[in-house]
């Protein structure tokens, strides 16, 4: 028993000194330069404007391998959104009428923010392997990986087509609270909505800095996306990953 705990012993203090982690998991922030299109059409006879956004931001988790001969494995899953803004405009006797499609988060996120615009959101979970240039302290590296997407619908002509039943249609020029009731039909058609997923691949480069004993690792990262983009309004940027974790 003494002698397997000695080589315990040994095993975690070989682990600590190494500039390098067998194995880390961590936390980042997520960039992404990407961009949403803006568009514009009908829904049932009203004009639709969905306008532009960019620069999704959230956040990301990570798991990686370094004692493999030769190469390194890490997996990641992030998660990035923006806002925008889309308008129903609505012609009347006495002049067009725009209603801002907004809804109401769940409390307590809507004592915090009030009605919220449409979010637009990007999941990927990432496979990737990269060869590492070993230095003191610092472990840069470059690769490549298989990638899973999946986006938010986005509030469109062609959601908005689904979201307006005939009895809001009926409602727009009369109901005093006629606003209210299309952000629950949107949030209602969002629920109802499924993601939009597929398959593509990305080309990694970044830098891992552990610091001999301590058994932290703060890292960066840099990805290209290709292929896979399932919604054609959106245009996959650059991403950038900054964040730590435990390394041993």
């Amino acid at each position: 028993m003494k002698r397997l705990l000695r080589l315990a012993a040994v095993f975690a203090l070989f682990a600590a000194t190494q500039a390098f982690a067998i194995l880390g998991v961590g936390a980042h922030y997520v960039m992404n330069t990407g961009s949403l299109d803006g568009s514009s059409g009908k829904a049932q006879g009203i004009d639709v404007i969905q306008e532009s956004a960019s620069g999704l931001q959230g956040l990301g988790f990570k798991l990686w391998i370094d004692f493999l001969p030769f190469i390194d494995i890490e997996g990641t899953l992030n998660i990035a959104a923006t806002r925008y803004n889309t308008s129903l405009v609505i012609p009347t006797p006495t002049g067009d009428t725009t209603i801002r499609l907004s809804y109401t988060p769940d409390a307590p996120y809507s004592m915090m923010f009030g009605d919220a615009s449409p979010l637009f959101g990007v999941v990927n979970g990432d496979l990737s392997v990269t060869y590492p240039f070993d230095l003191p302290i610092i472990r840069p590296y470059i690769g490549a990986g298989i990638s899973y997407f999946a986006s938010i619908p986005i509030v469109n002509s062609d959601f908005a087509e689904k979201m307006l039943s005939p009895q809001l249609i009926g409602a727009l020029s009369t109901d005093p609270n006629v606003a209210s009731k299309i952000g629950d039909a949107m949030t209602q058609t969002l629920q109802e909505e499924s993601y939009k997923t597929g398959i593509g691949g990305h080309l990694i480069a970044g830098v891992r800095i552990k610091p001999p004993i301590i058994p932290l690792a703060i890292y960066t990262n840099g990805k290209y996306y290709f292929g896979g983009n399932t919604n054609s309004q959106f245009t996959q940027g650059f991403v950038l990953e900054v964040g730590g974790g435990f390394a041993l």
